[in-house]
């Protein structure tokens, strides 16, 4: 799935029980509820007849993503019966994995599903009066916090208890299919009837996002002598967030710049998300600026075509540009309709002279061409219908307007070198599936394409399995072993795959995946891609891990060995690099 921005929140809670509750306690059973944009886990929580030194449970929840998980870590705690799993069509967890730790304390694992993008989330923790605990995850991107700052705090360190009340549990509950808490609306803004709008509408807009400082270093003389071995850039990507109307409407803006050394063109600025939304109970509508992510697989991202690849960010094509659009979103019993205007069009970025990870020689974006011109140019047409069918999640989508895949033309010198490369972003039609299913611990996905309007048509699927081993001798740790096998049919050795730039087109994906699931998010991904007729790889290492409250440091080695000429990867091949992120998340 999509390299996304990640938000931490650990909550440690000490529950206040009675004098009866002074005792040993078990887990008796786990409830799952949910709202269009809020899940929720009961867990009915009962003292055992023998008392114990009056321990009670102390809960710490931390979301972590690849694949994206919700852990929850109980000390003083026993299950007493086998704990019930989320049904099979519940919107948010895929399925509940727990093990004993320490012989007294208890880790819950909810598994989310693979649409989940576990950014701009956060969790509650509370108990209710009559024993239960109540653990809460909400989706910031729409629903809005409390009036009151102190009873909500996204953050990345623990708070107590005693500071979280977001609803009032004694009330009775609503008798809805929620299965909501009765005073639910009344506690979010814009409920009130005292606050006026010209308050309301100025109040309690959040402020969150990250600063970083990137170092990315080449370890081999570059091909041309204009190129450096060592840049060093500067990031920053704030996060504005509002909501009213009791949630159904909000504003997003997250804007995106970075300076870097020595090269110009990567110094530059974006707005990733400018958006208004407006949310219904059967419908959606957004406008303005977003970054929307189709795809399952983890070696590339086949069918992901709304937004811009960023490539002077990165070359692996996770980092998008905002698409200006307007999106109606159809929800229904039987699936998701998503319709799509994209009222602007966004040309990739490259990197310049001074740059690397560059085309030899530069890309000349100033002179790109376009098959369509005025109106024509700018707008696409897009639609993908998605749904989860017991344990399958599929999506059928359609694209239909200018490439966002450039074609790549040489231009000559009059001795026959070539002395730039134009970019042509061409008219097409482009029909794909995704499909993901999970069957115990094996993890299936399958992403696949025809497109038409870039020469011959063609077809492209990449696919495959991850197996985790969870808990690995009752460490803690998940290990996942992935493999994927990525195809296309314009093949090897002909004009249209070269100037199109089809990377993989026999090729196999191995790596491992190492999960530590701790509060610091420690995670680790390793892996090759070889090409099975030409015998290239591409070798690649990610590693990331909290520091404190507030930081991350994330490290990526990527190494090309045995690129032919006839791959479009020759002009990398002697790019071998690492690269150095460390992130103030404020």
């Amino acid at each position: 799935m999509r390299n996304t921005r990640l938000k931490y929140i650990s909550l440690a809670t000490c529950l206040a029980f009675s004098e009866a509750d002074a005792q040993q306690v078990v887990l008796d059973s786990i409830a799952y509820q949910s709202t269009p944009r809020q899940a929720v886990i009961d867990l009915s929580i009962v003292p055992t007849e023998t008392p114990e030194n009056r321990k009670t449970p102390e809960f710490k929840a931390f979301l972590i993503d690849n694949p994206p998980r919700l852990v929850l870590d109980v000390k003083n705690l026993k299950p007493s019966a086998p704990l019930s799993q989320p049904s099979t069509d519940h919107p948010y967890f895929q399925r509940l994995r727990s093990s004993p730790r320490n012989k007294n304390d208890l880790r819950l694992v909810f598994d989310l599903k693979n649409q989940t993008d576990i950014h701009g989330y956060t969790i509650d923790i509370e108990s209710t009066s009559h024993g239960s605990s109540l653990i809460t995850l909400t989706d910031e991107s729409t629903l809005t916090r409390e009036q009151n700052p102190n009873t909500f705090e996204p953050s990345n360190y623990a708070h107590s208890n005693s500071e979280l009340h977001k609803y009032d549990l004694t009330a009775p509950q609503q008798s809805t299919n929620d299965l909501y808490p009765g005073n639910f609306k009344e506690n979010r803004i814009g409920a009130s009837g005292d606050e006026s709008f010209f308050n309301d509408l100025i109040s309690d807009w959040e402020i969150s996002g990250y600063a970083e400082v990137e170092s990315l270093g080449f370890f081999q003389t570059p091909q041309d002598n204009q190129q450096h071995s060592h840049y060093i850039s500067g990031a920053i990507n704030p996060e504005i967030y509002r909501s009213w109307d009791n949630g159904s409407q909000s504003f997003a803006f997250s804007p995106f710049y970075r300076y870097s050394q020595h090269d110009s063109r990567r110094t530059h600025f974006d707005i990733r998300e400018l958006t208004w939304l407006k949310a219904a109970y059967d419908w959606e509508l957004r406008v303005g600026f977003r970054q929307v992510f189709w795809g399952v697989t983890e070696g590339f991202h086949l069918i992901d075509i709304i937004n811009q690849a960023d490539f002077v960010e990165n070359i692996d094509g996770e980092q998008k540009l905002g698409q200006p659009m307007i999106n109606l979103a159809l929800i229904q019993d039987w699936g998701t309709i998503d319709l799509f205007l994209l009222t602007g069009f966004r040309e990739r970025t490259f990197a310049g002279h001074e740059g690397r990870l560059r085309t030899h020689p530069v890309t000349s974006v100033g002179d790109a061409q376009f098959e369509r011109e005025g109106v024509e140019k700018h707008l696409a047409y897009a639609g993908r219908y998605s749904h989860s069918f017991g344990d399958w999640d599929v999506g059928l989508a359609h694209f239909y307007g200018t490439a966002r895949q450039p074609t790549m033309l040489p231009r000559f010198n009059q001795l026959g070198e070539i002395e730039r490369i134009i970019p042509l972003y061409e008219n097409i039609n482009q029909t794909s599936i995704d499909v993901q299913t999970i069957k115990g611990s094996w993890l299936w996905k399958l992403e696949a394409l025809m497109r038409s309007g870039q020469g011959d048509r063609f077809y492209a699927a990449t696919g495959g399995v991850e197996y985790t081993f969870f808990d690995l001798f009752e460490s803690g740790v998940d290990l996942g072993l992935i493999t994927e096998y990525m195809y296309d049919s314009r093949g090897y050795n002909n004009f249209q795959a070269l100037t199109q730039q089809a990377l993989f087109q026999d090729d196999f994906l191995a790596a491992v995946r190492l999960g530590f699931n701790d509060i610091q998010n420690t995670q680790l991904l390793a892996g090759v891609i070889f090409d099975r007729t030409q015998n290239s790889k591409i070798y690649n290492i990610e590693a990331s891990r909290r520091i404190g409250n507030d930081w991350t440091a994330d490290l990526q080695v990527r190494l090309f060995r045995g690129i032919p000429v006839t791959d479009p990867l020759i002009m990398f091949s002697a790019d071998d690099h690492v690269r150095f992120q460390l992130k103030y998340h404020f």
